[in-house]
């Protein structure tokens, strides 16, 4: 794939869950700021469910939603029937956004972004196409939290697991066993990795 470089950002707890029936099981205001502040001025790859558990388009970004579904449409949303095509709708979309309005660190990560659900995720990187990942760790047992709320453990989604084709980056990672002070709900971490 080309165009420019692919990131996938997402955020999961101590044991790789990233959320359950289509929804997160956490709420960490400091983290959601972390989020906005990679992908702003950026394009956003999604999948149906992902578009549909936030609402709507993220401000500041264009949104890129994949779905099979052949009459579906959103409002402020390009449509795209397969990742490939997201991926290149998206670099399109950057292309025309003009100048990087990022600051700081940020400004030395992708504008193209996978952002969900977890077969979006998977397929991306099984494809090869994403070149830098950007994990948060949610200080918590989600897993725990969606049983406590009734739901099933097959509606709990799990992050894919990294291959030996990624190094984590420990100039851009937190240190390792270290914490970000507690927000809403829990502690949390990032750390980066590349493709090798």
């Amino acid at each position: 794939m080309s165009g420019g470089a692919v990131g996938a950002i997402w955020a999961q707890d101590r044991y790789g869950v990233i959320g359950a029936d289509g929804g997160m099981l956490w709420r960490v205001p400091a983290d959601f700021r972390h989020f906005r502040a990679a992908t702003l001025g950026g394009a956003v790859v999604m999948g149906r469910t992902t578009w549909e558990s936030i609402g709507g388009a993220l401000a500041g970004r264009t949104s890129i939603v994949l779905t099979r579904r052949p009459d579906w449409a959103a409002q402020d949303a390009v449509v795209a029937r397969d990742l490939r095509a997201g991926l290149a709708a998206a670099h399109d979309a950057v292309d025309a956004l003009g100048e990087d309005p990022r600051e700081g660190i940020y400004r030395a990560l992708p504008r193209v972004w996978v952002i969900g659900g977890g077969s979006v995720y998977a397929q991306a990187l099984d494809a090869g196409f994403v070149d830098r990942l950007v994990i948060s760790t949610i200080d918590v047992n989600a897993a725990a939290r969606a049983d406590a709320l009734g739901l099933t453990a097959e509606a709990v989604t799990r992050a894919p697991v990294l291959g030996g084709e990624w190094l984590r980056d420990p100039d851009r990672s937190d240190p390792p066993g270290s914490w970000r002070p507690v927000s809403g709900d829990a502690a949390w971490r990032v750390d980066q990795w590349r493709h090798i």
